[in-house]
């Protein structure tokens, strides 16, 4: 807390303000700034935050391509990964959401993203970002049946030509009454744009074939759902990893839950959704 402590007081140069901790963020805390009758939000890393590989200068670079999808940053320090943004009240992340075509709101978010035509120099590369997570397992809780031939079916068709956001979790899509967001760009980077879609299918557990249409008829690109398939697939086996390795450092139960989630759709959605293509892999 000092550090934040001291970043405020450097920011708005003063002592007076109130700092709340909000139940939100998974791999960060969260905070509800109040000074001078303003209100901001705080973000600042959890312990064993190195573990995720992840470089704040990064994170910058990306955020000025996607002003008009995130809300605004105030503040970034790159060092310790302590970013101050503008606070937007009356919003609801997806899940919240109760309005009938968010499927179709996030949908276009993710497009507007992908047709940005914007290159940076690196990349988020899933499979590289899979053995490292795996690696730093020692006590694996969670299999998945025929790993080794979906990452291979993956691999054939990768293509890491567009910008994305990797991270499409429900708390990083934003709903207010005037528009929507996509927020938290730690993982921003160069990706094939079909493993944002699956990772958005996976990570916010959307099996409904309607919302699924009403997201691709939204999206309104050429794409094969029998490949977007194959990322989702990929999708449950990396962030399934990723969660078993964050509740061996940390030892929150969420981390577990996460992980475990991941592979129950794994086996239950992702695996039967390619059945008949697993067959001819």
């Amino acid at each position: 807390m000092q550090i934040i402590d001291q970043t405020i007081q450097n920011v708005f140069q003063t002592t007076q303000y109130s700092l709340t901790k909000l139940d939100k963020g998974i791999s960060n805390h969260n905070y509800l700034l109040c000074v001078d009758q303003k209100k901001y939000i705080v973000r600042a890393p959890k312990s064993e935050h190195s573990a995720l590989h992840l470089q704040f200068e990064k994170e910058k670079e990306v955020l000025l391509h996607v002003k008009d999808l995130d809300v605004e940053t105030l503040y970034f320090d790159t060092i310790n990964g302590i970013k101050i943004t503008s606070y937007v009240p009356n919003v609801s992340e997806f899940h919240e959401s109760a309005d009938p075509k968010k499927y179709a709101k996030a949908a276009l978010l993710l497009k507007k993203l992908h047709t940005k035509n914007v290159q940076v120099s690196f990349s988020f590369d899933p499979f590289f970002k899979l053995e490292q997570y795996k690696n730093a397992i020692k006590s694996p809780i969670i299999h998945f049946d025929q790993e080794e031939k979906i990452l291979n079916a993956v691999k054939e068709i990768y293509t890491p030509d567009t910008l994305c956001h990797n991270d499409v979790v429900q708390g990083n899509i934003l709903f207010s009454p005037q528009r929507e967001y996509l927020i938290d760009w730690e993982y921003g980077a160069m990706n094939d744009r079909r493993f944002d879609i699956a990772s958005f299918f996976s990570e916010n557990q959307i099996m409904d074939p309607e919302a699924r249409s009403q997201f691709y008829e939204a999206y309104h690109l050429p794409i094969s759902n029998t490949k977007v398939c194959l990322f989702e697939a990929m999708a449950d086996i990396l962030w399934g990893y990723w969660a078993n390795m964050l509740y061996e450092k940390r030892k929150e139960l969420i981390y577990k839950q996460i992980a475990t989630e991941k592979m129950e759709h794994y086996h239950h959605f992702s695996l039967h959704s390619l059945s008949s293509l697993i067959h001819t892999l």
